[in-house]
């Protein structure tokens, strides 16, 4: 049985951190908190609900209300301007053409992952997308690679993650899954030390390392 492709969504489908960033830099300031690209960074690959929980420590305000405001921040700043990666579209074709087994598993909200894979058409490829809201521990837990596992019916030994971020490739390795790094986040190193068995940084690479 040909291994399934379970795919991380910002910093690897969508070239979508900087805009993630911007969002929640501009609806921290509209309460007061500046926040600049560094200390949101350090949560690549981490759920929207520990950003939170990290600014409500600090200010020691509830925040209410600032999901759905970030939300609609980042649908207004992506829309018609949110990208993919060169060479990914074409890839994500070719697979779906031979009926790869494909999934999403992201640590966004649903809303805004359909959003970012209909905005730039990636949407069209995927058997299912998963997200950290639907299960008990995000990442660095492997509980939303194996919720996506689950829902593809394809055994956790039998996947392969491609990520960009250090928790993500945590996830896929404690769910016994084949890891992936992209260097769209973090160098090589990074992600190896992380658990990558291998790394990419341009998607015409990638094909070969998948088999």
């Amino acid at each position: 049985m040909e291994e399934a492709l379970i795919w991380d969504c910002d910093g690897v489908l969508v070239d979508s951190e900087p805009l993630s960033n911007a969002a929640w830099q501009t609806v921290l300031l509209r309460r007061g908190v500046r926040a600049t690209s560094t200390d949101l960074d350090r949560f690549t690959g981490r759920s929207d609900d520990a950003v939170l929980e990290h600014y409500r420590r600090v200010t020691g305000d509830r925040l209410e209300g600032i999901l759905e405001e970030r939300e609609a921040e980042f649908e207004r700043q992506a829309r018609g301007v949110l990208t993919t990666f060169p060479g990914l579209p074409e890839l994500l074709g070719r697979l779906h053409g031979r009926g790869r087994r494909m999934a999403v598993a992201s640590s966004g909200r649903l809303p805004r992952i359909r959003f970012s894979l209909a905005e730039t058409g990636l949407d069209r490829y995927f058997e299912t997308v998963c997200s950290a809201t639907e299960v008990e521990h995000g990442k660095p837990a492997p509980d939303l690679f194996l919720l996506a596992a689950r829902r593809l019916g394809v055994p956790p030994s039998r996947c392969v993650v491609i990520e960009d971020s250090v928790p993500g490739l945590q996830a896929a390795v404690g769910a016994g899954m084949r890891a992936l790094g992209f260097t769209s986040s973090h160098p090589a190193p990074v992600l190896r030390e992380a658990g990558a068995a291998e790394t990419f940084d341009d998607y015409g690479r990638l094909e070969g390392l998948l088999g």
